[in-house]
């Protein structure tokens, strides 16, 4: 769970506010971005920006032959994106220790081991601006936003009043910069100075049944970064990222079905014609039900999942679906 306090997010008053930070190369292909975008979510705004970059600069060479494509049984292997190392999740809050298993009642533990987790990528372009996308994400009902997927979700903000300055950032485009690397979970931090930029927020996500696979409500901590970003053609995009985790394993009551860890990485980024390009990366390390968490059968139904989740979002925005 996150901590009292919290940190900060911004970037596009530009680099040129920051000061003068050097920006590093942005990451060549997707699998580079994809990991770089975990590692450096809370990096100054020329080092973030390196990984909106380098995932953009992939899309328009080679990506957007996978824009709303589902995953078959004979095309998994195109979704897959390589799995996280240790140095790319060091600064999240994880529990080293897991339970692995579940043996007469007594909770088996074993050390994380973050490579389990397979990863898979899903691409869309969704019918919404920018800020029509963010508000939808940022809602504390995301049960009702993506109904089916939960059986319910509570969100809480950190700060409580956090999401209205946020949102409001975002269709004024004004964020407060961050020249240097931060420390979220630092005893010493304050969300409070970066609400222009960043939205933190704690969940208790209690999921549909999967399969066969009924797993109780559990945390998962998800945090967003926001801002106005220099693309490699010389151009410019608003665009917010979020991060997902569950930072300990979650079990079934009968301890059969579990799943031991999970990371994500999204970025959407403001397209022309008032769309926004949906990118979700997904790492999962499942457990049970015979299935292994890098066969075809798992990756696909985590692709078309994620895919399913950003054509529900483009059916509200362009009033298909309508909720509350």
């Amino acid at each position: 769970m996150h901590p009292s306090s919290r940190l900060l997010l911004a970037f596009p008053v530009a680099v040129a506010t920051v000061g003068c930070t050097p920006p590093p190369p942005a990451p060549e292909g997707l699998d580079a971005s994809t990991s770089y975008l975990v590692e450096e979510f809370w990096a100054d705004d020329p080092t973030f920006q390196a990984g909106i970059q380098g995932f953009v600069q992939w899309f328009e060479d080679e990506g957007k032959a996978l824009v709303g494509q589902g995953a078959t049984l004979e095309n998994s292997d195109t979704f897959s994106v390589n799995s996280l190392s240790e140095a790319n999740v060091q600064y999240l809050p994880l529990d080293d220790e897991l339970v692995q298993d579940i043996q007469g009642g007594e909770d088996v533990m074993g050390p994380r081991e973050i490579g389990r987790a397979a990863g898979v990528v899903s691409l869309a372009e969704m019918d919404c601006t920018i800020e029509e996308a963010l508000g939808y994400l940022v809602r504390p009902d995301q049960d009702a936003v993506f109904s089916g997927d939960w059986e319910g979700y509570d969100r809480t903000y950190i700060p409580a009043d956090s999401r209205e300055r946020y949102q409001q950032a975002m269709d004024a485009r004004e964020f407060t910069p961050i020249p240097e690397r931060l420390d979220p979970f630092g005893p010493d931090f304050d969300a409070t100075e970066y609400q222009d930029t960043l939205l933190f927020t704690d969940n208790m996500a209690d999921p549909t049944q999967v399969l066969v696979a009924n797993l109780p409500s559990y945390p998962l901590d998800l945090d967003f970064r926001q801002g106005v970003y220099e693309l490699a053609d010389g151009g410019e995009a608003a665009a917010f990222s979020i991060i997902t985790y569950n930072p300990a394993a979650v079990w079934a009551p009968q301890g059969n079905n579990a799943l031991i860890q999970s990371f994500s990485i999204e970025v959407n980024v403001e397209r022309p014609g008032g769309k926004v390009l949906r990118m979700l990366a997904v790492w999962a390390e499942p457990k049970g039900s015979g299935i292994d968490p890098d066969s075809a059968l798992a990756r696909n139904y985590a692709v078309n999942k994620s895919l399913a989740s950003s054509n529900q979002i483009s059916a509200i925005c362009a009033g298909d679906i309508v909720i509350d």
